[in-house]
């Protein structure tokens, strides 16, 4: 071992206390899946709001699965406000800017990175998401291909636990049927 990976080795062991550690609070996997996909039906019948771009989010108190906000892309008015965004002001506007880490955000398409970014910086507990990006590319809805599942490991102070897949199948119909322009 030379002095420069001796040195690293020794300052990564001595500093690891006062690193960040990466932390996620929801166990997704231990709610059944049928709990998920009644859930991502809300997040579909919010999304029937925007028949051009139905992108739809809930959010949800991971113990009791108590739905607390929901959300519809409306970017039409700001380009910003994707179906997640939407969602996560007004769960803000009604509960505070809090209790994050116990909460699971559900969407109809995969949160793009802005969004999943937005998720992480929030410290949210767990997200489900239905159709993937690249599904919703397919539809002519263009994506910027990064994952969320890359935007999550590229976070190294909070990775919430993700799901995707839930109801895919709808999801995706519902984007490869929407009103086009």
């Amino acid at each position: 071992m030379n002095r420069r990976k001796a040195l690293a080795c020794f300052c990564g062991l001595a500093l690891s206390p006062w690193i960040a550690r990466s932390k996620t609070a929801v166990s997704l996997s231990a709610i059944p899946l049928k709990t998920h996909e009644q859930v991502m039906r809300v997040a579909m019948k919010e999304a029937l709001r925007n028949s051009m771009y139905p992108f739809a989010a809930v959010i949800t108190n991971a113990a009791s699965g108590k739905i607390l906000a929901k959300g519809v892309n409306n970017s039409a008015a700001n380009p910003t406000l994707h179906g997640e965004i939407a969602c996560v002001n007004h769960y803000v506007e009604q509960y505070g800017n809090n209790n994050w880490s116990n909460l699971i955000l559900y969407t109809t398409g995969e949160p793009c990175p802005m969004c999943m970014g937005a998720l992480i910086w929030a410290g949210i507990g767990g997200v489900v998401y239905a159709s993937s990006c690249k599904a919703i590319a397919k539809s002519g809805i263009d994506q910027i291909d990064i994952s969320a599942k890359e935007v999550i490991a590229a976070s190294h102070f909070w990775r919430p636990e993700l799901l995707g897949g839930v109801l895919e199948k709808e999801c995706d119909a519902l984007f490869m049927n929407r009103k086009r322009s």
